[in-house]
């Protein structure tokens, strides 16, 4: 192993995914050995800070993007100013980490200001291809992405590079850099998990895990805990809100705390019979793991989490449907008939390869 290394990992604040899939890389490279720094906001900021206490962690400026409505395109480009000056600032903050702190790795979870002309740069992203709804749109908006993408040194893609995968269309198929070598800049490191399959007595029906922007995220919490109200079934709501420590019954048989650790989420999953959740990419990683059945509920507004949820629902390993037209009851009764991930080869991930080929370089 050459000199120790010290890498900062940066997750973006955009639900609780970018931060959650981080945690398997970081708690890898503290076996290592590699001096690891942490970097970002808001709730993935409070995230890392329980998982990690002991490692030294710095906040950067908030993308703050809210979805007020179901058009995704209106929601980003009303906030695009908002998100390039964020992704301004947070290049002077890493500039100045980089120079304390003598950073000679980055990896960035989807923030487009977090790299340096002075370090390694690696960018992870499940999206290569955008998902926009108009084509036009998406031409531009995938011309903008990627260009942002070539400032990095390595791109790595948390799915498999062969079908089956993860990601379909997502980053799949026809992806064009304006690099000379695309091979350098991308590589798949497959499915990247922080939960286990463990087997626990099965304590609860359901176990509701919630994340992603808000308000939606909070219309999502009051409409289950209404409908979840009037059923008999045992219930467990983990809010996704690291900033609190609740922990309440909202009902005799609805339980709500505000935030799990990883090892007490995965127990608390283990002891559940169904999973409700977004259907984010990182929670189909974590569902690869766990082997549950699941009832998913994109974000509106979110088009690859709508994507992503189509794409299961017509293969019939999870139960998707929109927010709007949630009812429950009916949905419990659906999941019955989705398989849940089966296969094992989804299981299979390479990153820790890549993760020692980083620190020999």
């Amino acid at each position: 192993m050459n000199q120790k290394k010290n890498i900062l990992v940066a997750p973006l604040n955009w639900g609780l995914g970018h931060a959650t899939r981080c945690i398997p890389i970081i708690r890898f490279l503290q076996k290592q050995n590699a001096s690891v720094f942490l970097a970002s906001d808001g709730r993935a900021f409070h995230l890392l800070q329980k998982e990690f206490p002991e490692l030294p962690i710095f906040q950067l400026p908030a993308y703050d993007i809210h979805y007020h409505t179901s058009n995704m395109m209106w929601n980003m480009a009303w906030q695009f100013p908002k998100m390039m000056r964020a992704i301004s600032r947070e290049k002077k903050e890493i500039s100045k980490i980089v120079t304390i702190e003598k950073i000679d790795i980055i990896i960035s979870d989807n923030r487009f200001g977090v790299f340096s002309k002075k370090t390694h740069n690696v960018f992870i992203t499940h999206q290569i291809n955008l998902s926009i709804p108009i084509s036009l749109f998406q031409h531009v908006g995938n011309w903008i992405n990627r260009k942002m993408i070539q400032r990095f040194d390595e791109c790595w893609i948390p799915d498999f590079e062969e079908y089956p995968n993860l990601s379909g269309k997502l980053s799949h198929g026809k992806i064009k850099f304006n690099k000379t070598t695309d091979e350098t800049l991308i590589k798949y490191i497959g499915s990247i998990s922080r939960m286990k399959k463990i087997k626990n007595e099965i304590k609860r029906k359901v176990i509701i895990i919630l994340s992603g922007p808000e308000p939606q995220r909070t219309f999502l919490e009051e409409k289950i805990l209404e409908q979840a109200s009037e059923l008999s079934f045992q219930f467990l709501l983990v809010k996704g809100q690291t900033e609190k420590q609740e922990h309440f019954y909202f009902k005799k048989n609805i339980e709500v705390i505000s935030f799990l650790t990883s090892k007490k989420l995965n127990q608390a999953i283990a002891e559940s019979e169904i999973i409700i959740s977004r259907s984010g990419y990182t929670t189909l990683m974590d569902l690869v793991s766990l082997e549950k059945k699941a009832i998913l509920i994109p974000t509106p507004g979110q088009t690859e989490q709508e994507y992503l949820a189509h794409h299961f629902l017509e293969q019939k390993i999870f139960f998707c449907t929109p927010q709007k037209n949630f009812n429950l009851k009916n949905a419990l009764t659906k999941v019955e008939a989705f398989s849940g991930f089966q296969s094992p080869i989804f299981e299979k991930t390479n990153f820790e390869k890549h993760i020692i080929e980083l620190l020999v370089r």
